[in-house]
């Protein structure tokens, strides 16, 4: 019963082991930024499309003055790809109301979900309203740092 030993199944756990990292491997980086479940689906949706350079036709939601927030996100650009680096994380942080100064003044006090999203060499937060009737986004912006760094932003940048 020598082959029951814990060096029979040595080889097999490194083979299990070795599967499971090229399998993460090979996932993209928007399989592995899933949102939390409390999210609006309509603006974790939006994050994707986002995240994924506008794949699939999903760049027609943004409209109005989101379309122009959306442009640098929806197309490839590898420039920004570079400087951001890769994509390390995103997560729902919370739902804010119009008592925040970006929501009030930029985005004319709409309750918006905030995304904490983690690059290698950046950190963004994106303000994503939840669309209108039409399933359109009207309202996004997206700015650096954390989304509890709204008060370093505000006092380096100011709000527009």
């Amino acid at each position: 019963m020598k082959l029951l030993s814990g060096t029979a199944f040595t080889a097999p756990k490194k083979l299990l082991f070795a599967s499971f990292a090229v399998a993460a491997i090979g996932l993209s980086p928007i399989a592995l930024a899933e949102t939390d479940a409390t999210a609006h689906a309509e603006t974790a949706s939006a994050l994707r499309c986002l995240l994924d350079h506008g794949q699939n036709g999903c760049r027609a939601v943004f409209v109005g003055s989101a379309s122009l927030a959306a442009r640098p996100w929806v197309w490839h650009d590898p420039n920004r790809d570079f400087e951001l680096g890769a994509l390390v994380s995103s997560g729902y942080a919370r739902t804010e109301t119009g008592d925040n100064v970006y929501i009030s003044k930029l985005l004319n006090g709409r309750t918006t979900d905030l995304y904490d999203v983690k690059f290698k060499h950046h950190e963004k937060t994106f303000y994503i309203a939840p669309p209108g009737p039409d399933g359109k986004i009207r309202y996004l912006l997206v700015r650096d740092g954390g989304p509890d760094d709204e008060r370093t932003d505000l006092f380096v940048r100011g709000p527009g």
